[in-house]
C-alpha cells in the first residue's frame, strides 16, 4: 500500500467539523439577526411600559388635582356657612341686646329708642319693633292702671273696667291711641275712636274732636251709652292727658279738657229746626236757673246755671254756637251730658 493511497482514518471527522464550520456563520447571522429582533423587540416593550407609567402617572396628577379641587370647593362651602352662621348668631345676640335694652329703658330711654329706630325707619326685629311699641305706649297709659289696666292677648289692646283702648303706628310713625267702650244696649256694637295722636318728634299731643262729638251723638241719639259712662271717660281720659304734660308733652286745646274755662265757637253743617228751639225755650222757662233770650234777630241767648251761657246764631243752612262757661273748668264733653236738652242743636235730627 503506498502513502497516496492509504487513508486517514480522521479524514470522515475532519471534514464533517469544516462542514459544520462552514455552516456555522449562517446560523451566528440568525442568531445576530434574533438577537437584534429581540433587542428590538425589548426596547419597544420598554418605550410601552414608559409610555403606560407616564400615562398612569398623568392620570394619578389630574385624579390628584380633581381630589384637591373638590376637596377645597368643600372646605369653601363649609367656610361660608360657618361666616354665615356666625352673622345669624352676631345678628340674634344684638337684637337680644337691643331687646334687654328696651325692657330696661325707662321712658326717657323708650323716646330715645323711639326716635332712633321708629323715626329713622331702623331694620330691627319684628319682636324688637312689638316689644319697643308695646312698652312705649304703655308709659303713655299708666294713669289707667287706677282702673285695672290689663294687658290682651294683642300685643297693641289694653283694656280697663271702663273701656278698651288700642294703639297704631300711623303712616307718619306717630302712635294714635283708639278708645272702645262697651255699649249698655247689648243690641249695639261699639267701635274703635281714634282719639289721641302722638308724635313723639315734636312731643305734641293732638285730640280728635270729631270724636268727641261721635260720642255725643251715640249717647243721645242711639242710647248706646249711659252718661255715667260718658262722665268716665272723660275724667279718665283727661288722667292721660295730664300725665302726658308732665312727660314734657304739649297737648293742643281740647273739647274733652276739663283742666280749662270752656270758651268756644262751634258751627254745625245744618239749620236748627223750630221744634228743637221750642224744646229748649219749655225747659229754660221750667227752670229757675235758666233762661230764653231773644235779643237779636236771628240770635238767642240761653243763660244756664253758674253764670255759663250758650249763644244761637241761626243761619240759613248752619247753626254757630258759642258756648262759655264762665269761671267753671269743664269740657265740651261735660257740658252737654250736663244739659242734654242742648244735644240737639249739634246732633242733626233730635227733637
Amino acid at each position: 500500500m503506498t502513502k497516496e493511497t492509504q487513508k486517514n482514518p480522521l479524514e470522515p471527522q475532519l471534514m464533517d467539523q469544516e462542514e459544520t464550520l462552514e455552516v456555522q456563520p449562517e446560523e451566528v447571522n440568525e442568531v445576530d439577526e434574533n438577537s437584534a429582533t429581540n433587542a428590538s423587540t425589548t426596547v419597544d416593550d420598554r418605550s410601552l411600559v414608559e409610555d403606560n407609567v407616564e400615562d398612569d402617572s398623568f392620570k394619578l396628577v389630574e385624579e390628584e388635582a380633581e381630589y384637591e379641587d373638590d376637596y377645597y370647593a368643600v372646605k369653601a362651602q363649609d367656610h361660608q356657612r360657618i361666616e354665615s352662621l356666625i352673622e345669624q348668631a352676631e345678628n340674634e345676640l344684638a337684637d337680644l341686646k337691643l331687646r334687654k335694652s328696651i325692657m330696661e329703658a325707662d321712658f326717657s330711654g323708650l323716646l330715645n329708642h323711639y326716635r332712633h329706630l321708629i323715626l329713622t325707619e331702623q331694620e330691627i326685629s319684628v319682636i324688637a319693633k312689638k316689644t319697643l311699641l308695646e312698652y312705649y305706649a304703655y308709659e303713655f297709659l299708666k294713669p289707667l292702671k287706677v282702673i285695672h289696666l290689663t294687658a290682651t292677648d294683642n300685643y297693641d289692646t289694653w283694656k280697663t273696667k271702663h273701656f278698651n283702648v288700642r294703639f297704631r303706628l300711623t303712616e307718619t310713625k306717630e302712635l294714635e291711641f283708639s278708645f272702645k267702650l262697651n255699649p249698655v244696649n247689648s243690641s249695639y256694637q261699639s267701635n274703635y275712636l281714634p282719639l289721641l295722636t302722638i308724635n313723639s318728634n315734636s312731643q305734641s299731643v293732638v285730640v280728635n274732636d270729631e270724636q268727641i262729638l261721635h260720642l255725643i251723638s251715640q249717647w243721645h241719639a242711639d242710647n248706646i251709652f249711659s252718661v255715667n259712662q260718658l262722665s268716665l271717660f272723660n275724667y279718665d281720659v283727661n288722667l292721660i292727658l295730664a300725665h302726658l304734660k308732665e312727660l314734657d308733652f304739649t297737648v293742643s286745646p281740647s273739647l274733652i279738657d276739663n283742666t280749662q274755662t270752656l270758651a268756644v265757637d262751634m258751627e254745625t253743617d245744618f239749620p236748627v229746626a223750630a221744634e228743637v228751639l221750642d224744646q229748649i225755650f219749655i225747659i229754660t222757662m221750667e227752670n229757675q236757673s235758666y233762661d230764653f233770650i231773644t235779643e237779636n234777630k236771628g240770635e238767642i241767648l240761653v243763660l244756664l246755671d253758674k253764670n255759663q251761657r250758650l249763644t244761637i246764631h241761626l243761619y240759613t243752612e248752619s247753626t254757630l254756637l258759642t258756648i262759655d262757661s264762665d269761671q267753671w273748668k269743664r269740657s265740651l264733653l261735660d257740658f252737654f251730658t250736663s244739659y242734654p236738652f242742648l244735644v240737639p242743636l249739634v246732633v242733626q235730627g233730635e227733637e
